[in-house]
Parts: structure tokens; sequence; C-alpha cells
């Protein structure tokens, strides 16, 4: 996920376009993503691990699948203007909204509570992930000025906004029938996703891929965004199916902090303020998110009885009747000598 907008970015033309398709290359994507279900099913139903996909609701889940396609197919097309407007950086950055809005759409859609020191946890992790990209914020300016970047960030957080909801509601999807197999669950929305975004590559560029054809303009950088695209969708599809949103929001931001940290191995890169501070955010989030539920008032429960152990144990040796007096259940030594 965090090489997809440097993937899109390397893609783009010297004018700060793109010489293909953008519709087109989303819907290969998709196209990719289901003839890859597609295999892993029919595997799985000829090695006998699976056997009945059909049920009494079949048609009705069938079409259900097309709510979370829809948003993916707007969500996805939109992030490439984004990254005509900002540089991948900025996005980066803004794109970190997600991460509230998950926790947010959590507790709406999906009845889940989380407490307070998650929150504040979630909170810890979208800054300690958009200070990691603060160190390169002006060097990636390629195409930035192609359109006004206040857009660019309305679209950013619009597109933040989408991502937290297309994955909330398809995790409802993948966790309501637990035992359907998942190939065949990710078959119905990638059905839904090539046919949204075929109509979208018809509808804007439709006369152009008449006359070159659709895989017009790709060059490997293009391929490789369609591919980058393609492995993304199928990672977080087994994210929701066998854990939920927030474990997805975490392995994004750690695979974002393990990426840069391997580019100082690799490429000699500099070891900054802002990626070191990054790496202990989230590394303090990751570990406060998962902290028991009721630890806080455990460990002040805990602490309270430490004290008053000790304040017992210090006034038991007084010979001050008053002070002994203070202490409520402690009894008096003329209660113990009677």
């Amino acid at each position: 996920m965090s090489l997809q907008p440097v993937l899109v970015t390397l893609s783009k033309n010297e004018l700060g376009g793109f010489d293909y398709s953008v519709p087109a290359s989303t819907m290969l994507s998709e196209a990719l993503k289901l003839a890859i279900s597609a295999l892993l099913l029919i595997r799985g139903m000829l090695s006998g691990q699976i056997t009945a996909i059909f049920h009494d609701d079949s048609v009705s889940e069938f079409f259900s699948y097309a709510i979370p396609a829809g948003i993916y197919f707007v969500n996805n097309n939109c992030i490439f203007f984004i990254l005509q407007a900002v540089d991948p950086t900025t996005f980066q950055l803004l794109s970190q909204m997600k991460t509230i809005f998950t926790g947010l759409l959590f507790r709406v859609f999906l009845k889940r509570r989380l407490t307070a020191v998650q929150y504040l946890a979630l909170i810890t992790l979208a800054c300690g992930t958009a200070i990691s990209q603060v160190p390169s914020c002006e060097r990636h300016t390629r195409g930035a000025q192609a359109a006004a970047p206040l857009l660019g960030g309305l679209l950013s957080v619009l597109s933040s906004l989408l991502s937290a909801l297309g994955g909330i509601y398809n995790e409802k999807l993948l966790k309501g029938r637990p035992t359907t197999s998942i190939h065949w669950q990710n078959i119905q929305m990638y059905i839904w996703g090539v046919a949204f975004n075929a109509v979208g590559a018809y509808m804007k560029d439709g006369q152009r891929m008449s006359a070159v054809g659709l895989t017009a303009g790709f060059g490997v950088a293009a391929v490789s965004v369609v591919v980058c695209n393609a492995l993304n969708g199928l990672a977080i599809s087994a994210v929701l199916k066998y854990a939920d949103n927030i474990a997805r929001v975490y392995a994004h931001a750690i695979a974002m902090v393990i990426t840069m940290g391997a580019s100082i191995v690799l490429f000699h890169a500099k070891v900054t303020p802002q990626l070191v501070l990054a790496a202990l955010l989230v590394a303090t989030s990751t570990w406060q998110y998962n902290l028991p539920k009721g630890w806080l008032q455990v460990a002040v429960d805990e602490e309270g009885v430490h004290e008053r152990s000790a304040l017992i144990s210090a006034v038991e040796s007084s010979e001050d009747e008053s002070t002994r007096s203070t202490i409520p259940g402690l009894p008096t030594k003329a209660t113990v000598s009677a």
C-alpha cells in the first residue's frame, strides 16, 4: 500500500499526466484480482477444501458486494487525480486521516467499542505515520503543480473517508458468512469492480481505446501499478476476513516505517529525527492499543493497595492513637487490648 503512490507518480509523464487510461488501469487490477481469486477457488474445489459456495441468499449477497465495489471504484480512480494535484508525500500525510475515520466507523457500523486509550492509540498512530513522511516533503515535486493543491488536499481527505468506509463495509460482508470461502467472496466483489471500471473506461476513454487499444501507454511503471494494486487488494481482503480494519491500518503504518528503515540499509538514506520519532510513535501506539481492557483501572487499584499497605505498616509501629484511628479498619491499641 505504501508503494502505490510512489509507483503512480513514476507512471506519470513529463507534463504530470498519464499516457494510459486511468479507469483501464483500475479495471485491469480488478481483472487480475478476479483471475487470481478464481484460480484459488478452483484449486480449493478440486482439492476438496471448498465444497459448496451457493446458498439461499446467494443472489442478494452478490448484489450487496456492489456497494464496497462502487466505493473502491471511486477511491481507486480518485487517487490518480489526487497525485496529479499533490506530491506523494503530501498524499501520504493527508491519507493518515483514514486511521481516524476507521476508528469512528468501526464503532458506528460494526458496533465494536473502543476504549479511550485505544482511540488515543489511533491518534498516536496517525501522527507517527504522518511524521514519517515529513523529511521528503520538498523532494518529490514532480507534477505537484499540475492542479490546485487545495483540491488535492480535499480529495485526499475524501479518499481517506472512502477507504475507511469501503474497508468497514467489506469487513462486515466478509465476516457475515465466516464459513464461506474468501476466494468466492472476493470473486463476487471483483466482478462488480471490473464492471464499474469497464463502464468508467468506456465513458472516459472509449474512443481513444477503440483507436489505439486498451493497453496503449502502459509502460513498466504503469504495469507495476496494476500488479501492486491487485496484490494490495488481495492482501487487504485477507486481513479483513481473518483480522479487522484496525489491524489493516496498523499493518500499513508498520510497513511504511519498515520500508523507510530498509531504505537506510539499501540506499544509504539518512537516519532523520522524524523517522526515529515516527518509529517510536508507531511502536508506542501498537503497544497502547493492545493493552488489556481495564488495565488502567487495575494498575490504579494495585497502586492504591501498595500505598495503603505501606501506610498501614508505618502507622502500626506508631504510638500515636490518633494516627492509628485515621485508617479505616485498622484497630487501635485499646481495641486490641480489650
